[in-house]
């Protein structure tokens, strides 16, 4: 079974980072004063893994397919990839070589400021979300609008400006606005695997009662009245996951981020996530993470 690795984020602001073979995401490395071996090991760029964040990609260059959430995507070069606080992903990069992009990671508290200065692009963010893609082919000249955003924000940083600085928070702003607004990009015609609304309702239902201890492959599948055995083959084959190894990532992204916040126990948090008891909670922990609760509380402590 494929690992998937929570990778850890700021707790505000953004961070910025340019992976490409010339610059083999050295500021991570440098950031986490860790070797390369284990740098792998915590922020693996091509496992199944998720963040507490938003995330968005920008594809510059190389083969690549993209996996969110039960969808696969043939990027190509501009694209744009929305990826929601605790989604499921993964990049399927056929050569590291020519591989290149960006990735932006926004606080949920930073974008909470931007939503509330920008009704319109909260409305463009709603209006994404029912297209029911993760994937925007954005228009040539808005791409390159963008990347020239994030390289003049990359600019300023290394030039030691604090990245919480009103110039820069401006700057990504406007990068967002671009991504959203739908006039950006052309009609998404390229999903390798389109959802079925059926399992886009699972998913719903999923993420709704996800901290019910009760939440169950016998349960969900009597609730959608399909037969179990059905329903584990059906919802394997559009997630490429298990229905409770999904679920048991979702429920441990969630505790990490309580485990970040350090204001409640972490028994506590384990029952809070839907875990059944702490013991399953830190079992499943510890085969995940290859650590315990407490040992990644304070690591995360250390790093911030």
């Amino acid at each position: 079974m494929k690992q998937s690795v929570l990778i850890p984020v700021i707790n505000k602001g953004f961070e910025i980072h340019y992976f490409s073979k010339k610059n083999q995401s050295h500021d991570w490395l440098k950031k986490y004063n860790e070797s390369a071996e284990k740098f792998s090991q915590l922020e693996s760029l091509f496992q199944l893994h998720r963040h507490d964040v938003l995330e968005v990609l920008v594809f510059l260059d190389g083969e690549c397919e993209f996996f969110c959430e039960g969808k696969t995507y043939s990027l190509r070069r501009g694209d744009v990839v929305v990826i929601p606080p605790y989604a499921v992903h993964k990049a399927i990069v056929k050569s590291i070589d020519n591989y290149e992009r960006i990735i932006v990671s926004v606080s949920e508290h930073l974008m909470g400021d931007f939503l509330s200065s920008s009704p319109s692009m909260k409305e463009n963010i709603v209006y994404q979300k029912t297209q029911g893609s993760y994937v925007l082919h954005l228009h040539s000249k808005n791409s390159q609008d963008i990347i020239s955003l994030l390289h003049e924000i990359t600019h300023r940083i290394k030039n030691g400006e604090e990245n919480s600085s009103f110039t820069l928070h401006y700057l990504l702003f406007q990068a967002l606005q671009v991504i959203f607004d739908p006039a950006s990009s052309m009609p998404n015609l390229s999903n390798k695997d389109e959802l079925d609304q059926r399992f886009v309702s699972i998913l719903e239902y999923i993420e709704s009662y996800l901290t019910e201890p009760d939440l169950s492959l016998d349960n969900v599948s009597n609730y959608f009245h399909l037969n179990k055995y059905y329903f584990s083959h059906y919802f394997k084959k559009n997630m490429n996951l298990p229905f409770y190894r999904y679920v048991s990532l979702k429920r441990l992204s969630f505790a990490v981020t309580m485990i970040k916040q350090n204001q409640i126990s972490i028994e506590k948090i384990a029952l809070k996530c839907g875990f059944s008891d702490y013991s399953s909670f830190y079992r499943l922990f510890k085969k995940e993470y290859n650590l315990s609760p407490k040992k990644l509380q304070k690591e995360y402590k250390n790093l911030y």
